[in-house]
């Protein structure tokens, strides 16, 4: 009996162990969560210029923008911010808009940026350019991306450096604004050899599915914002073909949204000769005239967009763009 006593004693200190162990555990990760929400904080900047740290600062120049001062929302890859001039937009129909894009974006960046938008801007249009929708990513990709989201730290620690007294107040004041609205002037003329470009087949590339869930959020988020969701391909040889273009259309059909590829027919009438920076990748400042007016024109006839041009409230777009305009054309 005395035996047994023994052995029941040791198994309650066995476990009052394992148990305290637990709690100390549980108290140094709660301590170590707090610890990075505090450096986060301390480490992201407190503005969106370069010089202060900013990553990205074209996409991130959305957050010096007038709040709702954006009608439409461009999300994607370089294929956005070489193809869709939001100046060159609203010089022919005037409407306001903001390019978010980022080289290679990867759609849960897509998902990043879209929400970083709406919290200073109500767009009545969102536009997600496809390339991105493709776009693969292994595991531990999205599993850094995550973290840098929730704790902006492993994103910005190399700041402490160029910690400063704002650093510490925590006093956050956005006020860089990017000229170009997010998009990027190209000149380079580069010819692209058409091959097979958007040669028609039955088969059909399907969006990759975890792909499929990132958008899905975005679709659920506009339908409570009443925002409408579109997808629009811009013109690339090499990015873009009648395979994916059946996998977006199969995509929107499901979804409700709707779809405009400009690759099918050649919509803008690009020229791929003169109007490509690298043999048919990207569009340069030629093309991306041709494809704005198209997309620009495509928004105005399918959506409810207000013509802001000579309006006292939107001055400063009417100068930019006027600067813009003579800077395209040298």
């Amino acid at each position: 009996m005395e035996e047994i006593m023994q052995q029941l004693i040791q198994c309650m200190q066995t476990s009052k162990m394992k148990y305290s162990n637990i709690i100390k555990s549980i108290i140094f990760l709660s301590i170590l969560v707090i610890l990075f929400i505090l450096l986060s904080d301390l480490f992201v900047p407190k503005n969106n210029y370069k010089k202060l740290g900013m990553n990205n600062i074209e996409a991130n120049g959305i957050l010096g923008e007038k709040d709702n001062s954006i009608d439409v929302l461009f999300l994607g890859d370089s294929e956005a911010y070489t193809s869709m001039s939001p100046l060159i937009m609203y010089n022919k129909y005037g409407f306001t808009s903001y390019v978010c894009a980022t080289p290679g974006q990867r759609i849960y960046d897509t998902l990043k940026y879209f929400n970083k938008a709406l919290e200073k801007q109500k767009p009545k249009v969102i536009v997600i350019e496809t390339n991105a929708i493709y776009r693969k990513y292994n595991f531990f990709e999205n599993m850094v991306a995550n973290w840098k989201n929730y704790f902006p730290l492993f994103e910005y620690h190399n700041r402490w450096k160029e910690l400063n007294k704002n650093d510490f107040l925590g006093k956050v004041e956005y006020t860089y604004m990017h000229p170009n609205k997010g998009f990027k002037i190209k000149r380079k003329i580069v010819p692209a050899k058409l091959k097979d470009y958007m040669k028609e087949t039955d088969k059909r590339k399907q969006v990759p599915s975890n792909n499929v869930s990132y958008i899905k959020k975005m679709i659920k988020i506009c339908k409570e914002k009443n925002i409408k969701l579109v997808l629009i391909s811009s013109p690339s040889i090499k990015n873009w073909n009648y395979s994916k273009h059946l996998g977006i259309a199969s995509f929107a059909s499901k979804n409700n949204l709707n779809y405009y590829d400009l690759n099918v027919g050649n919509a803008a009438d690009i020229d791929w000769l003169n109007d490509t920076l690298d043999k048919g990748d990207h569009l340069n400042i030629n093309g991306a005239k041709k494809s704005s007016l198209k997309i620009g024109e495509y928004l105005v006839s399918n959506y409810d967009l207000i013509d802001h041009r000579g309006e006292e409230e939107y001055s400063s777009w009417d100068e930019r763009t006027q600067e813009f305009m003579e800077e395209v054309e040298k």
